[in-house]
């Protein structure tokens, strides 16, 4: 039980950290795709509601197995993106959008050095 919750100390104290850090280098400089009935999400945003839990209904884990996934490289940006379309999040232009798959990557790959 003691090792649960310092790993889950460990993660909060991370993330708190991290995404606020990576929030300003990458939520400027994203210029979104046009969309029709999605959501305006940034990399950014993508990559943390993946952590958040919003995508579990499409196999992508949450909280600290995300974190753990990413690290392994079991998921990536593609996948993501994927998702987020398939829960209406994003348009389907998105996936062919390499800029924001870019960027996507860029977040992973941040995280996967943490």
């Amino acid at each position: 039980m003691k090792p649960l919750i310092i790993g889950t100390l460990s993660v909060l104290a991370l993330m708190t950290g991290v995404f606020p850090v990576l929030a300003r280098d990458f939520n400027s400089a994203n210029a979104p795709v046009r969309q029709t009935n999605s959501i305006n999400v940034t990399p950014f945003n993508l990559v943390h509601l993946g952590y958040q839990g919003y995508f579990e209904e499409q196999g992508i884990p949450s909280g600290g197995v995300f974190l753990s996934a990413v690290r392994q490289e079991a998921i990536a940006p593609r996948e993501l993106v994927a998702s987020a379309i398939r829960t209406g999040r994003l348009s389907p232009d998105y996936l062919n959008n390499e800029a924001y798959l870019e960027d996507v990557a860029a977040i992973l790959l941040t995280l996967r050095r943490q």
